[in-house]
């Protein structure tokens, strides 16, 4: 079993060694320096594998050895160079985990107060007021709100505006990868029931009303499916974005 760990930009559960949190886009750290490391460290192998065969490195001349050498050194730098810009734009927009102390003042303030919204908006039973909240803490201002009352209602509430949003999609005659893995994901959110209890109240009945009729008539997933896919997927509390976009995916042509 894989050992897990607590995402420390939203709370999900996560696995350790994976690069970047499904739920939110925290980039892992210590997973992705990891993951770099290794393949540098496997670009690096190449290198000395070809430095062993010295006589195909002969027989296919200087200039050949030449552009190898060449061609691994640029990859390597591209390599390095992706890694920093896809580093700088997963965290440009993502709440911050170091704070100084009149930051920690002004983020402590925020996190009442969005606390208090979502619990009003929580009594209201007011989706997109909540789904606002959640995504201007996270999105605009780049405050983590993970704890405050009603924050699995805030999540679910985000995750449902966005599946309205994408639904159209499904009435285009080709849909894409990326089209596809989104829609599957938020449904499968609310499927697995991932807000819990917090939520049970305001979506269990969206769960019954309109998440599965989409899923078993506009997917074509079946109850047998979705319970054989709940071991792959399931981490609870949470579901696991890039384990649906692998159990699912050869599914996406079937969307209509």
């Amino acid at each position: 079993m894989k050992e897990m760990m607590v995402c420390p930009n939203c709370g999900a559960q996560i696995e350790k060694d994976i690069t970047k949190c499904p739920y939110c886009g925290y980039i892992n750290k210590e997973a992705a320096e990891k993951k770099f490391r290794e393949d540098l460290g496997e670009i690096q192998r190449n290198i000395e594998e070809t430095k062993k065969e010295p006589q195909k490195a002969l027989v296919k001349g200087i200039t050949g050895g030449t552009k190898v050498i060449l061609i691994i050194s640029c990859i390597l730098i591209l390599l390095v160079a992706l890694f920093f810009v896809l580093l700088y734009i997963d965290t440009r927009d993502k709440p911050k985990l170091f704070l100084t102390a009149k930051e920690q003042e002004y983020a402590s303030a925020y996190v009442l107060m969005a606390g208090e919204q979502l619990d009003e908006a929580y009594e209201e039973k007011d989706i997109q007021r909540m789904a606002e909240i959640f995504d201007k803490a996270y999105s605009e201002d780049r405050v983590s709100i993970w704890g405050v009352p009603h924050y699995e209602a805030g999540f679910a509430s985000s995750c449902y505006m966005k599946l309205q949003k994408c639904l159209p999609n499904l009435d285009k005659e080709d849909i894409s990868n990326h089209e596809a893995e989104e829609i599957t994901y938020y449904c499968f959110y609310f499927y697995y029931r991932a807000y819990g209890d917090d939520g049970a109240e305001i979506f269990n009945p969206i769960r019954e009303d309109e998440i599965l009729p989409i899923i078993t008539e506009r997917l074509g997933f079946t109850v047998e499916d979705m319970e054989g896919f709940r071991e792959k997927v399931w981490f609870p509390p949470n579901v696991n974005r890039s384990k649906v976009h692998k159990v699912t995916k050869k599914y996406y042509k079937n969307y209509h």
